[in-house]
């Protein structure tokens, strides 16, 4: 006869058998199946587009087709983990390990008009500031633009960092806030910086006129840079001729930088700054009303609330279908994460404490 002990410890190695009833592996071998998935499932449906021909054909409904496809094997770890707690799930407890995952990676708040004190002029020691902010910025995903009372940030500005976020490829997403009802940081939206780039140069032909002008600048400079040029070596008579001809002569100290003397890594936006000085005698300042005047087609303003109720915060979070999902505590802007990293945290949260085992 056994023993209590013993019919205990069997039900519970039984119990621990099939906590992933619906995936015979580990579910760190889940983890790690998901994104190769997605890289084979991805380059087979480029290979198939090549190959029949459907270069042309929208790709929408079969990315997330793909997408899906790759997180199966997490998926069905999850149901795992629901059977074996009888069906029940913490609902808040995902919210709390979500909402944690977002804080950190809030973002880095960029200074307010790009320089820190808002008078100066791009044409003097606002551009060498403005491009030192740029710098900082290169290898953060997101940055936050605090709009403040609406008297805190210009249209020049704003244009000068989306263009080189785009340019750079980051950050990679700008987040809005602003002053509201008397509560500072609250979330107004979110884009991506080419999306602002683009609506800001269609906005305004002066501004449009600013960004070619510099863009052509750059590529001749870029074109004319000897190929083993040396710190020590004199710029030839036609790199000379060059700058003379761009409207860039005696402006060497920004195209090639001391002390090294080489070609500005940030010469597009140096020169973006430069053009525009002059639009800013009469600056177009950037509140909320012109925010969305400017931008309503490519902002995204749905963000998850805490105070919400856990069910509809989870749902609201696993279906949002953008690249990128806003967190928000009454309103005040929490955080963001992209929407895969929200369904794999998600899932994460979900699993039983010993499914990695």
């Amino acid at each position: 006869m056994n023993s209590p002990q013993k019919s205990k410890a069997k039900s519970m190695t039984k119990a621990k058998a099939s906590d992933l009833a619906f995936w015979p592996f580990s579910a760190r071998a889940a983890l790690f199946l998901a994104p190769l998935l997605l890289v084979v499932l991805a380059v087979a449906w480029g290979a198939a587009r090549t190959a029949l021909g459907l270069d042309t054909a929208s790709a929408g409904w079969v990315l997330l087709g793909i997408v899906g496809l790759s997180l199966l094997p997490v998926l069905l770890v999850v149901l795992s983990g629901v059977a074996s707690t009888g069906g029940s799930v913490e609902l808040g407890a995902v919210k709390i390990a979500l909402t944690a995952a977002a804080g950190s990676q809030r973002g880095l708040t960029v200074p307010r008009n790009v320089v820190p004190q808002l008078g100066v002029s791009l044409a003097d020691a606002g551009g060498v500031e403005a491009i030192a902010s740029l710098r900082n910025l290169r290898g953060t995903e997101v940055v936050i633009v605090d709009l403040e009372d609406g008297h805190a940030w210009w249209e020049t500005r704003l244009l000068l960092l989306c263009a080189g976020a785009t340019r750079l490829g980051r950050p990679s997403v700008v987040v809005f806030t602003a002053q509201q009802q008397g509560r500072a940081d609250q979330f107004i939206g979110w884009a991506r910086p080419a999306d602002l780039l683009e609506r800001l140069q269609e906005s305004d032909p002066h501004l449009r006129k600013a960004y070619l002008e510099a863009s052509g600048q750059a590529v001749a400079v870029r074109l004319a840079e000897p190929t083993l040029q040396t710190p020590q070596t004199p710029p030839p008579p036609t790199t000379s001729a060059l700058m003379k001809d761009l409207g860039l002569q005696g402006m060497r100290p920004m195209t090639h930088p001391a002390p090294r003397n080489e070609l500005n890594p940030l010469l597009e936006e140096q020169l973006l700054a430069r053009s525009m000085a002059r639009l800013e005698a009469l600056p177009a300042e950037i509140d909320v009303s012109r925010l969305h005047q400017l931008f309503t087609p490519v902002l995204h303003t749905k963000a998850l609330e805490r105070t919400d109720d856990d069910a509809a915060w989870l749902r609201a979070a696993l279906l949002d279908e953008g690249d990128y999902v806003a967190f928000t505590d009454s309103g005040r802007y929490t955080g963001i994460m992209s929407g895969a990293a929200v369904a794999r945290a998600a899932l994460l949260a979900l699993l039983p404490p010993d499914a990695g085992a």
